[in-house]
């Protein structure tokens, strides 16, 4: 089974989120998740003024992130998107998720991943497709900020995973 893996980093902060990419390179071809998020979470965010919880659900621009996946053996080389995430400091109230939101460009087939799921640390399947695919958008939602989470700042990394199927 060949893997591609391309690294998307989410910092929690308790008043900014930043969603950043990298990518990384393997035998199937190349991904590249791009985008940038950032949320301020203050008063403002207090679900009905002084003395309420805050927000609990937080959601980025549809299209935040951009998946394009290259150098494919053309569309009958079919692959899967895998997603799992790796903790650095993040509280267990939250949940991040992640959806794809529309179909990129490019000739191959794609399938999946058109509802929220919650990203695990381990590899779970996200979507599938085949042959080259160019700017496939995905949304993240955070879910769990409450007052009771303590100010810190919080962070995961997002692991994007192309297999070769």
């Amino acid at each position: 089974m060949k893997r591609l893996q391309c690294l998307a980093v989410v910092l929690t902060a308790w008043v900014f989120i930043t969603l950043t990419g990298t990518c990384a390179w393997a035998v199937l071809g190349d991904i590249t998740a791009t985008g940038n998020w950032s949320e301020t979470i203050d008063a403002s965010d207090l679900s009905a003024g002084a003395g309420t919880d805050l927000t609990s659900t937080y959601e980025s621009a549809a299209s935040q992130t951009l998946i394009t996946i290259s150098n494919t053996g053309g569309s009958s080389d079919t692959w899967r998107v895998d997603v799992r995430r790796a903790d650095t400091t993040w509280h267990g109230d939250f949940t991040l998720s992640v959806q794809r939101t529309g179909s990129g460009t490019g000739g191959g087939p794609i399938s999946g991943g058109t509802s929220y799921q919650a990203v695990g640390t381990s590899d779970a399947s996200f979507f599938s497709g085949g042959g080259d695919k160019t700017d496939v958008p995905v949304q993240l939602k955070l879910d769990g900020m409450s007052v009771q989470v303590p100010i810190n700042t919080y962070s995961t990394t997002v692991t994007f995973t192309v297999v070769d199927t």
